[in-house]
């Protein structure tokens, strides 16, 4: 036979553990480091503006006037419905044209043909554990059980 004691104060100490791995780890730390470090993304060209003005940088990065990053930062929430805790973003910038664009950055279908896939590291759950926000994650919740 097997007890759980205490199952409520290691159901906080999991929740906070991933609320803080969300908050800190993935929407401050994570997204920053996907957007501003460019060695990530091996794109050596330039985007020239629809507007016919200059290419912004040379090359254009993944940042550019920091409508996507913030659009998906901005969005950041946390929603507990019942036994389940959710993180989620919502990258909803949108062109001139007014769509959407953080999958033509994603997938590399727009002007800039390189693919930018800033939030496979969290979304895929295969490579999850293998990736920095994953290792941050089995970190944190590591440490909540530890401290318990």
């Amino acid at each position: 036979m097997a007890i759980l004691l205490n199952a409520q104060a290691i159901e906080k100490s999991l929740v906070k553990a991933f609320s803080e791995w969300a908050s800190i780890d993935v929407n401050q730390t994570h997204w920053r480091e996907q957007f501003t470090d460019m060695s990530k993304w091996d794109y050596n060209g330039e985007t020239k503006r629809k507007s016919g003005g200059p290419p912004v940088g040379s090359p254009r990065d993944i940042y550019d006037l920091g409508r996507l990053y913030e659009s998906g930062v901005n969005s950041f929430s946390l929603n507990r419905n019942g036994g389940v805790l959710e993180a989620s973003w919502h990258w909803d910038a949108k062109n001139a044209n007014g769509i959407e664009y953080a999958s033509y950055v994603h997938e590399g279908t727009g002007t800039n043909k390189t693919a930018r896939a800033f939030t496979d590291d969290v979304a895929v759950a295969s490579s999850f554990f293998l990736k920095t926000p994953g290792m941050a994650l089995k970190l944190r919740v590591s440490q909540a059980l530890a401290a318990l």
